[in-house]
């Protein structure tokens, strides 16, 4: 962890200073705070209200998604070594943030029960919940054990400097191509189990969608980086659920084989 950390703060240097630091920590609570003023004012329009603020969340993922990907270049060569902190406070900042909302309001959402309790034994979700919450953390485990580092490539670095990542496929990349949305579907809908409501589960389904579509630009990126071996690698994987090899899968997630 100390490595990746020295290597996000070489990118950053601004972090070094406190007051910088200090600046950037409020930015990103501003940020936090105009996303939860966003969802508590406009859930309480009506019953419906959470799939549409979740839905134009998604939306605003996906074009932050979008447009960071394609400007990756343009600041490589603007500003040198220098790109990625620019790159970090105008695109890296607001997409981890907005795609974590995505993440968390199902937590928030109140709705009609998934499992009535006149049908379902009272902790039939809190179950489901903590099976998919436990999946989350094993798969996180496998992801870091695969060589995929918070830090660095979950910070997106090496969108700026591509030629200094490794180009990870073992483990558990090995039965799908993009094991961190599986990771953050599996969280969102453990969440959503856990308040038990249609709406929150509606919500879950809504995060998928930015995962899809960056996964498949990822997947574009890669072939140009890669070419045929990386076409190869998508003929032979999932994008984010092994429903093909779903034994193997399991089996390694869970028996770390």
């Amino acid at each position: 962890m100390k490595e990746e950390i020295k290597i996000f703060l070489e990118k950053v240097p601004a972090l070094h200073s406190k007051g910088k630091a200090i600046i950037t920590l409020m930015y990103v609570l501003s940020f936090v705070g105009i996303i939860v003023l966003y969802f508590y004012f406009f859930n309480q329009i009506a019953w419906y209200m959470p799939i549409i603020t979740q839905s134009l969340m998604a939306l605003i993922v996906i074009l932050i998604g979008y447009f960071h990907t394609k400007k990756a270049e343009h600041y490589r060569e603007k500003y040198g070594r220098l790109a990625y902190q620019k790159y970090f406070y105008r695109y890296i900042i607001p997409l981890l943030i907005t795609w974590y909302a995505l993440f968390f309001h199902p937590l928030f959402v109140t709705g009609q029960s998934i499992f009535p309790i006149w049908i379902f034994p009272s902790w039939t979700p809190i179950l489901l919940a903590i099976i998919l919450f436990i999946m989350f953390m094993l798969v996180n485990l496998h992801i870091e054990r695969a060589g995929f580092k918070m830090m660095t490539n979950g910070m997106d670095i090496y969108s700026i400097f591509p030629e200094e990542a490794p180009i990870v496929r073992g483990k558990i990349y090995s039965y799908i191509r993009h094991p961190l949305y599986l990771s953050l579907t599996l969280g969102c809908f453990s969440l959503a189990f856990l308040v038990n409501n249609y709406i929150a589960m509606i919500c879950g389904f809504i995060q998928l969608i930015p995962c899809i579509f960056m996964g498949k630009i990822e997947d574009k990126e890669l072939i140009t980086r890669d070419g045929s071996t990386h076409m190869d690698y998508i003929n032979d994987t999932a994008m984010i659920f092994p429903i093909r090899r779903i034994g193997g899968f399991l089996k390694l997630i869970f028996l770390l084989k």
